[in-house]
């Protein structure tokens, strides 16, 4: 997550709990939408929004919705709430990218000191710091996108123009990154 959010998406099918919701979002000036069913909420994610609140109860279709909404050019952060759910369920969201867990009744604070924990650059720290002083920063860099390419091609069913759209750049520099990559992996191997 790039900046603090500004518009939310609610997905909780027990209205008085999704009223609550909207009330604790919009104290933190976070306008709210609802839907009660994962499927309404499949239809809304073209609006645009920053954060995904999921209640892991909801019935069907929870995985199908953190999958699509991560096939946006720009996914919200996605936390799942609830009070008892599924630990397998809770583990597959987690596995498609739902970012964090919060207990239910979820509050303004809960939801404030779960989205302040969150920033991209804090994310990717998490996952860059270990390569320092192993790696080069030209290897950093090529192997950041290199995964890049790949989940976007992935998410755009290998399509190069949709996956230059996804990454914010033209489809010729998608195509010399799949260039670099394969001549890369024809060349024979350096390390011992």
């Amino acid at each position: 997550m790039a900046s603090y959010p500004r518009c939310a998406l609610v997905v909780e099918p027990n209205d008085s709990a999704r009223t609550d919701l909207f009330a604790a979002l919009e104290s933190l000036t976070i306008q709210a939408s609802g839907a009660s069913t994962a499927q309404q909420a499949i239809q809304c994610l073209p609006l645009g929004f920053d954060l995904l609140l999921l209640n892991a109860d909801v019935p069907e279709g929870a995985l199908e919705l953190v999958e699509a909404a991560f096939t946006l050019r720009h996914p919200p952060t996605i936390v799942v709430m609830g009070t008892r759910p599924d630990p397998w369920c809770v583990f597959e969201l987690a596995k498609a990218g739902a970012h964090a867990y919060l207990m239910s009744p979820v509050s303004a604070a809960s939801v404030h000191a779960c989205l302040r924990g969150f920033s991209v650059s804090t994310h990717l720290m998490k996952l860059l710091r270990p390569l320092v002083g192993h790696l080069g920063m030209k290897e950093i860099q090529a192997r950041v996108r290199r995964a890049l390419l790949l989940e976007a091609l992935a998410r755009t069913n290998g399509s190069r123009r949709s996956a230059a759209q996804l990454l914010g750049v033209t489809r010729p520099a998608i195509q010399k990154w799949l260039r670099t990559f394969a001549a890369d992996e024809l060349s024979p191997s350096e390390s011992c």
